[in-house]
This record gives C-alpha cells, sequence and structure tokens, in this order.
C-alpha cells in the first residue's frame, strides 16, 4: 500500500501535521508505504517566486492587503488559489512523483495540496482517492473539489462551512487537528529544567513565533526582561533566521533570563513544564498547548486562518488574545501572579485537546487506500 501525504511549508504547521500522521498512518499499518511531500522543496524557482513570495512579502508589510485578499477569497468563493496550468508548468515534480509512486491514497494537508492532488486526478495521473487534512479552525470554498473523497476538519463549525459551501455531509469528520505523538507522553519537569540550566522555582514562559509570518518575539523577550520580574523565558525561533538573530542580539540581565533555542524537538517536553506559552496562534502549536494543559497569550493574529485559531482558543477559556507588546507583557504578568486563573486556563486547554486527532485520520486514510468507500460510510454514520 502506498500512502502519499502532500502538503506545503508555509510556515512549519501543515509539515509537523503531515509528520504526525504520517507516521501514525505506519503505525496503524506496518506494510504501508508512506511518502510526505512538500509541494514547495520540489517546486520550479519560478513558481516559489509568484507564487509564494507575494504571500510572505503581504504577511510582512502589507497584512492588511493579504486580510482582503482572504475575505475575497471566502465571499467571492474562490475555487483556487492559482490557475491549474501554473501547478501543471511549476510543480512538473511533484506531478511525477505522483505518477511514479503510484499512491492507493492521497492525503492533501493544505490548501494548494488539495488542488494539485485534484488536477492529477482530473489529468488521470492517479486514480487514488484525496483526503483533505484541514489543519485550521477556518477553512475557505478553494478545498470543495468533487474528486476530493473525504475531509477532516478541527471542529463543528469548519464541519458547517464545509457543508455552506457545498460538500457533501457524509464526506466530513470532526476529528480535530492532527499533532505529534511526543506530545502525549509525560516528562519530567525537574529534568527539562535542569536541562536548560534552570536550578531554581521561578516561572518557565515559552515563547514562539507559531511558524508563519512576521513576528515581534525579540520585543516581547525583551519587555519581559526589563520588568524586574524573576522569571525564565525560553525563546525558540524554530526555522525563522530573522527571528533567531534578532533574539540572539538580546541581553538580559537578572532577576530575569533568557535562553534561546532555533529548531528544536524538545517542545513537548519544555510545554509541560512551562506556566505560560506566548506565541502567534498557528493552528498546530494551539493544539501542542492544549495537549500540555498550557495556558496561552496569543498575539499577533495574521488576519484569516490565526486569527479564528485565536478566537477558537480563547472561547474555550485556554487563552488570552492580546494586541501590541505592552499588552502582552501585562497580560504575563498578571496570569504569573495569578495561579488560580492559570489553574482554569489549563483545565479549560485540557479540555480543548483533541490527542486522537492523528489517529482517526490515519483510519479514514487507511479506510480509503483500502478502497473501502463502505467503511468510510460506516464510519461517517457512526460519527453522526
Amino acid at each position: 500500500m502506498n500512502v502519499l501525504v502532500l502538503t506545503l511549508s508555509f510556515g512549519s504547521g501543515h509539515v509537523r501535521a503531515s509528520q504526525a500522521v504520517a507516521k501514525e498512518i505506519a503505525v496503524q499499518d506496518s506494510n504501508a508505504n508512506v511518502l510526505v511531500v512538500d509541494v514547495l522543496t520540489d517546486a520550479h524557482p519560478l513558481f516559489r517566486m509568484f507564487y509564494e513570495l507575494p504571500y510572505w512579502l503581504m504577511l510582512r508589510h502589507a497584512p492588511s492587503v493579504w486580510s482582503r485578499l482572504n475575505s475575497a477569497r471566502h465571499i467571492k468563493m474562490h475555487e483556487s488559489t492559482a490557475p491549474a496550468w501554473a501547478f501543471r508548468l511549476g510543480c512538473q515534480k511533484v506531478f511525477q512523483a505522483i505518477e511514479s509512486f503510484r499512491p492507493d491514497v492521497i492525503l492533501a494537508i493544505e490548501v494548494a495540496a488539495c488542488e494539485i492532488s485534484a488536477i492529477a486526478r482530473q489529468a488521470k495521473i492517479t486514480r487514488a482517492p484525496i483526503l483533505s487534512v484541514i489543519t485550521d479552525y477556518e477553512a475557505e470554498p478553494i478545498w470543495i473539489k468533487p474528486e476530493v473523497s473525504a475531509f477532516t476538519v478541527a471542529d463543528e463549525n469548519g464541519r458547517t462551512e464545509l457543508i455552506g459551501w457545498g460538500a457533501p455531509a457524509d464526506k466530513i469528520f470532526v476529528t480535530g487537528i492532527p499533532i505529534d505523538a511526543s506530545f502525549a507522553a509525560r516528562y519530567d519537569d525537574e529534568a527539562t529544567r535542569l536541562r536548560y540550566g534552570i536550578k531554581d522555582d521561578l516561572p518557565i514562559v515559552l515563547l514562539m513565533g507559531g511558524g508563519m509570518g512576521p513576528t515581534r518575539m525579540d520585543e516581547v523577550a525583551r519587555a519581559l526582561s526589563e520588568t524586574n520580574h524573576p522569571l525564565h523565558v525560553i525563546a525558540i525561533a524554530g526555522r525563522d533566521r530573522r527571528a533567531l538573530g534578532r533574539l540572539r542580539k538580546l541581553r538580559v540581565e537578572p532577576p530575569a533570563s533568557l535562553r534561546v533555542l532555533g529548531w528544536t524537538d524538545d517542545v513537548p517536553a519544555l510545554m509541560q513544564a512551562a506556566q505560560l506559552l506566548v506565541t502567534k496562534p498557528g493552528g498546530l502549536t494551539t493544539l501542542e498547548a492544549a495537549a500540555a494543559s498550557l495556558p496561552v497569550v496569543l498575539f499577533d493574529p495574521i488576519p484569516g486562518a490565526e486569527f479564528i485559531n485565536a478566537k477558537r482558543m480563547v472561547d474555550a477559556g485556554a487563552a488570552l488574545l492580546i494586541h501590541g507588546r505592552e499588552q502582552t507583557v501585562s497580560a504575563v504578568l498578571s496570569l504569573l501572579q495569578d495561579k488560580p486563573r492559570r489553574d482554569a486556563m489549563a483545565a479549560n486547554a485540557g479540555n480543548f485537546a483533541r490527542p486522537n486527532a492523528r489517529r482517526e485520520i490515519a483510519a479514514i486514510a487507511l479506510d480509503l487506500a483500502n478502497s473501502s468507500e463502505n467503511a468510510v460510510a460506516e464510519r461517517a454514520r457512526r460519527v453522526a
């Protein structure tokens, strides 16, 4: 059995979700041959220039333009993010990979991955069923393709959106957003603190960028250190080299401390050891924090999906949405001094989590790969 997981690395969230599901499929079926393909890695440089670069430029320099475009994609019911010919010319290696791999099922874990999968079926490059996995709390009409066999969404709101845009109700599964199995493990908090040189009992504030768009992590870190409040800030820049460079230039004096990390696999343990997470609201980041029952202060959401992600977590009582550096720092200090409120937010975060999402999505994918339409239909009836 060949399982193709197709994604695009706009930020790290889609890739992390793809890897989580891919590993779970291998657990559920040891004979499955799972291939994860990042479309942008194999795309032509000109395609990346005209498809990817404008998006990042809008986010960094003109977020209001992105907000208007994102709204237009919903209001005007856009059917694509780019013409089919642009995908065919710009992503030739991806279509070749689909043809040579001969998948029994394709998991599309980003909206353009869904478009490419549908184009491949239209062109008869593949006959594989397509499972669209939506990894934000906001969907959009572009996901709706007749070639898609099933959809997974984060919550009932996403299901309602898809139905409103014409997706068959019996093809939509409310699974939550898939996160890595490592977030379900338990870690020794004292060992984690010692690993980062923390030998006292001062609170840890975890600072992250959320994976997409410009971030003011350095401004928040500097402002926290200037409050003269005793705490440890651990800032994770991931693969954002610009943010990493700015953070490393900071000089922090006691009673605060700052530890700056790039990419790390230690996030699950750090989330369990921390008292608060301060981050932009990426879909994966919010669910990972929820799995750790970690209260969150959210800042600088990108218009569209990130704002909806933030709203869902705030509505669940697991997070605060703050605008600006000063408000962010004020919220952090207030929560550090209010343990009952933190405890209530932690409990709400635990209720918000969907730790079995990757298992449910993998099971649906394997049903489709086995051409078991009846099994998928029966699964839909049980869910309903």
